[in-house]
Order: structure tokens, then sequence, then C-alpha cells
């Protein structure tokens, strides 16, 4: 049988068809290769979830972009409703045989002595 190289060199031969793993290199050093390859299992996951968040986060600004832009409109069609000749208009057209009033409106004064609370008499 052939002995393993015990120059620390590997080809990828070595690697792919499995004798690397029958190396004294591997037998001593196969926690410290277990660890690193939890790592790069780990930071391929982190960026695979970076980029997922990234998207989502597009996405959203996006849909934010567009809820403002329905927003901006919706206010601007009710600020038009609300005008008075926009209300005239529609009363007009209701045929309800409403008619807007001739005489302006008028303060009603209430005296301020019905709302107040009755004060209390000190006891003796």
């Amino acid at each position: 049988m052939e002995e393993t190289k015990k120059t620390g060199q590997f080809t990828l031969g070595d690697i792919l068809n499995g004798k690397f793993f029958d190396t004294e290199f591997f037998q001593r050093n196969r926690r410290l290769i277990f660890v690193v390859f939890l790592m790069f299992m780990a930071v391929i996951a982190v960026r695979f979830k970076a980029a997922k968040v990234l998207r989502e986060v597009d996405t959203l600004e996006s849909e934010v972009k567009e809820l403002r832009a329905h927003s901006i409109e919706v206010s601007a069609d009710i600020i038009k409703l609300t005008r008075p000749s926009e209300i005239l208009d529609r009363i007009k057209n209701s045929n309800l045989g409403l008619e807007p009033s001739r005489e302006q409106p008028k303060r009603i004064f209430v005296k301020k002595e019905i709302f107040e609370e009755p004060e209390e008499q000190p006891a003796d």
C-alpha cells in the first residue's frame, strides 16, 4: 500500500477521493477543520438572510412610496370635496330640495351661572 504524503501538501484528487481524511494532518486538526467548516456555513447562512432582508426592505420602501402617493391623492380629493362651492353644487344636484341659508349665522350666548358648580358651604 501507498504511504500518505508527509510533506503536508495535498492535491485536489486526494481531497476528492478521501485520502485526505486518512492523513495524520486531518486526524490532528479535525476539530479545527470542523469549526472552520461550521463558520463557513454560518457566514453563508447570514449572507442569504441579509440578502432576503434587503429584498424585503426594497419591496417595503416601494410600497411606502406608492401608499404615500395614494395618500396625497386622497387628501387632495377630500380638500376638493370640502370646498363650499363644491358642496353647493352637490346639494343642487342631489334633488333633495335643500337650499343654502340666506341669513347669516347667529351666536347663541348662555349665561355662565348655569354651568358653574354650586359652592360648598363651610361647615361651622
